[in-house]
């Protein structure tokens, strides 16, 4: 069962916004990619519910409309990203906030969907050591540096809780370091060892699917660096206020992985940190496919054995009432591990 947050009043809200930015990318480029980039949106809905099948019409669509946003952000801010500096000093790391493993639940834990505490104990769990700190409406000027100017925005609508969602990991990064995992994410074995101790990580598929410009490649949804790489997030980060001071709608709903892509192809430096992620967690999007499905352990085994971190959904409702456990019970019982 679908809940709320896919309600009708929502499903057309997020169309006018779809139709607006296809009109804003239309006019710094063509009316042809435009109406290509308003079809590639409607192409992920329908893989949104088609359980994210891919045809090549579909990735044609897809990437031609991803080189069309990268040309809207090149055209509007190309100033900023040639003259930005991408060796600028980067300010020393509090050892209070150091080495984090960083979430975020608005509302705070208490208020949060039973999935989402038990993808939090799950992450607690496997944290080698690490604190896991959740931020929230109380506490998030404690921890990041955000301007008043965007708070404004927050305030008036003009940016969104997701938005500025986007904006906190980034600016958790670059003033810190250590990792970005949303509040979704089911983790089974310690994030520790040579995937998770480098430079620089996210979940890595590559050639995986096109909804993102990411390609697989990276996922905004999980991050991490060290104290040297926050620059990439920095970076990041800059490129991403810059858009929120010129603009006050959003080109795309995953506007920061395009930002990304942007700071790779200007700075051959965070390039290479992105080449050097070595391929992991394949299985990362499976889980949250047969949440409903009776549990099998030879399943969970097969699908778990080169996975820890999966990404689940707390935007669906399922059932615990069943004779036979499903996934989900064992997910919100912290019986998958």
């Amino acid at each position: 069962m679908v809940n709320k947050h896919n309600s009708l009043k929502r499903i057309v809200h997020r169309a006018s916004e779809e139709l607006h930015a296809s009109r804003m990318i239309a006019k710094e480029t063509s009316w042809s990619e435009g109406v290509n980039a308003f079809r590639a949106k409607l192409d992920i809905q329908v893989m949104n519910h088609n359980g994210y099948r891919e045809s090549e019409a579909v990735k044609a669509h897809l990437l031609r409309k991803h080189e069309a946003v990268l040309q809207y952000l090149e055209n509007r801010f190309g100033d900023y990203y040639a003259s930005y500096d991408y060796s600028v000093p980067l300010p020393p790391v509090d050892p209070d906030k150091n080495n984090k493993i960083w979430m975020c639940w608005w509302q705070g834990l208490e208020s949060a969907p039973e999935i989402v505490r038990a993808c939090v104990g799950s992450v607690r769990r496997n944290a080698g050591g690490r604190e896991v700190v959740i931020i929230t409406d109380e506490n998030v000027k404690e921890y990041a540096d955000i301007p008043q100017w965007i708070w404004d925005k927050v305030r008036r609508g003009t940016i969104t809780r997701t938005n500025l969602s986007d904006l906190l990991r980034l600016t958790l990064l670059a003033e810190h370091g250590g990792m970005w995992l949303d509040a979704t994410f089911y983790c089974c074995r310690q994030l520790s060892g040579p995937i998770y101790d480098v430079p620089l990580f996210s979940i890595k598929r590559p050639d995986y699917l096109h909804a993102s410009v990411a390609g697989g490649m990276f996922a905004g949804y999980s991050l991490s660096c060290d104290a040297e790489h926050r620059r990439v997030f920095q970076t990041v980060r800059d490129f991403f206020l810059e858009y929120w001071r010129k603009s006050d709608f959003m080109i795309d709903y995953l506007l920061v992985d395009y930002l990304i892509v942007l700071a790779q192809r200007h700075d051959p430096w965070i390039a290479e940190a992105f080449n050097k992620i070595q391929p992991n967690n394949p299985q990362c999007d499976e889980l949250y496919k047969i949440l409903d499905h009776p549990y099998s352990k030879k399943q969970w085994e097969k699908l778990s054995a080169n996975t820890d971190l999966f990404k689940l959904t707390w935007k669906r409702n399922y059932s615990v009432e069943k004779s036979v456990p499903s996934f989900y019970k064992m997910v919100i019982e912290s019986k998958l591990i």
